[in-house]
């Protein structure tokens, strides 16, 4: 089960190099798009769903740390003088309220420790939806669509234009603070 495929399967280095010939081409324009980096990436997130499905099935039934686990730990040790939180508009399983709201109160006691030090927690919803940072491009591949197409017919047809505006919103809040 956690032998890799190269352990179980010998492949004569001749035909490896064999195809490493024929698929050189191929493999160099599917890289210089951005469309190998973005197999890869995918490849390696469904790699992780066999793994999910057997946790599952062996039982697991909740995340840890568990959330209260977390909530306390903030509380007792998040001390960023600065924070954005992020939340969607179409998110269902949006926490960002909640999470807000432990971020002031760990400001709280941040305060009174030490009462000079500004604490700023700001909150900014984005239209998408919990996936909506995620579905971006590789920059490459987003680039030259955007060479080809234009700026915003890229962003549309490849559906990123959400995940560019929450980049431009964290772009925005660090140059105002100069970070």
């Amino acid at each position: 089960n956690n032998k890799s495929l190269m352990n179980v399967i010998g492949i004569p280095n001749s035909i490896r190099d064999a195809f490493r010939t024929v698929s050189a081409p191929a493999t160099s324009t599917l890289s210089s798009v951005g469309l190998l980096q973005l197999t890869n990436q995918l490849t390696d997130t469904l790699d992780q769903i066999p793994l999910l499905i057997d946790e599952v099935a062996d039982g697991t039934r909740a995340i840890t740390p568990f959330p209260e686990e977390v909530q306390t730990a903030v509380r007792r040790a998040y001390r960023a003088r600065q924070t954005l939180v992020l939340g969607f508009q179409d998110d269902p399983i949006d926490e960002s309220d909640g999470v807000e709201t432990l971020l002031r109160e760990a400001g709280t006691v941040t305060r009174m420790k030490r009462p000079m030090v500004p604490i700023d927690v700001q909150r900014v919803t984005l239209p998408g939806n919990h996936a909506t940072p995620l579905l971006a491009p590789p920059l490459e591949l987003a680039s030259r669509a955007e060479d080809l197409l234009g700026k915003e017919a890229a962003k549309e047809n490849l559906f990123y234009s959400q995940a560019d505006s929450t980049v431009e919103e964290i772009v925005r809040w660090l140059e105002e603070r100069n970070l």
